[in-house]
């Protein structure tokens, strides 16, 4: 495998799932990422919610493992940015980037619609979901001038001030990289093509993967980027193993969302099977585009699986 098509594995940290559980112990927490670490994963990861999946915090607990942790990234997949202020969230994650070494990947995405829960999230705020969208946007637009320049002023549709400058600025020049979430939609793809740094999913098939990207790289080019700039990435859930650990994993997943498993597994990817099959499955993703693998393990041995993946993984040359 070459460098240019090599891929690079993070793992999502169980955030929501220790709510689930009601464990009250950060151990579980702090024992996946310093593992992650020392197995040579690249990254890890937490999802965002405030009360429609309750969970976590995400910032907070990126800054905890980061603060125990010296190589692996920490990313955001996906932050709910558009319920933030864009000048306190630009300098919170500008505070993390700082704090550990640059390190910090803003992933952000924007909650399911026509969910009850998560538009209420949106309400209790004082915000309207219906234009979560086009907010996140501007967000983006506003932070990323924060990062870069001093003595900032923006009159914008949501957000409007005058002569701010933040500091301290990330590490990483420019600030810090921003992945946007898309499906299969066709102006998420062109939202990515036009304002990503990387771009996070998960399409259920290797082949639709491909066809997104080559359309989100069309995109960028039609923006004026240079498409070899977006990172494409690949979020995905894993059940790997013998028959129990399979029966654990859908049943995980029908408890975590509340839904059936099968109605779960059609509306994101769920890859289940031996560790083989599982590794077969990703390098399908891998020839249709993808390079940053995010993998959320469906179990409550945490631990337990993040071995079992690298060993599997090492055994067939991708870790």
């Amino acid at each position: 495998m070459t460098e240019q098509t090599q891929l690079k594995f993070g793992i999502l940290l169980p955030t929501r799932e220790v709510v689930i559980s009601g464990r009250s112990d950060p151990g579980s927490i702090y024992k996946l990422g310093d593992r992650a670490e020392e197995l040579g994963f690249h990254s890890v990861w937490v999802g965002d919610s405030i009360t429609a999946k309750p969970r976590l915090e995400a910032l907070t607990t990126l800054a905890a493992v980061g603060a125990r942790t010296r190589r692996v990234r920490l990313g955001t997949a996906v932050f709910l940015a558009a319920l933030r202020n864009p000048i306190l969230l630009a300098h919170m994650t500008a505070s993390l980037d700082w704090l550990t070494g640059g390190r910090v990947d803003l992933g952000i995405g924007y909650s399911r619609p026509n969910d009850p829960a998560q538009e209420q999230e949106f309400q209790m705020l004082g915000l309207s979901a219906d234009k979560r969208i086009k907010m996140s946007e501007e967000l983006v637009q506003v932070m990323r001038r924060l990062w870069r320049e001093n003595d900032v002023s923006h009159g914008g549709a949501f957000y409007r001030f005058e002569h701010v400058t933040l500091e301290p600025k990330p590490v990483q020049p420019g600030g810090l990289p921003i992945w946007l979430a898309s499906n299969n939609v066709e102006p998420g793809l062109k939202r990515v093509g036009r304002m990503g740094d990387g771009w996070l999913n998960n399409i259920t098939k290797p082949d639709l993967y491909r066809e997104c990207w080559e359309k989100i790289r069309a995109y960028a080019s039609e923006a004026g980027r240079d498409p070899g700039a977006i990172q494409p990435g690949l979020y995905l859930t894993c059940a790997a193993g013998g028959k129990e650990a399979l029966a654990e994993g859908q049943s995980f997943l029908a408890q975590y969302y509340n839904r059936p498993y099968e109605a779960v597994a059609k509306a994101m990817l769920c890859v289940t099977g031996t560790w083989d099959e599982v590794i077969d499955r990703i390098e399908a993703y891998r020839e249709a585009g993808a390079r940053t693998v995010v993998i959320r393990f469906a179990t409550r041995d945490q631990i337990g699986h993040l071995e079992a993946c690298a060993e599997s993984f090492a055994k067939r040359g991708l870790h």
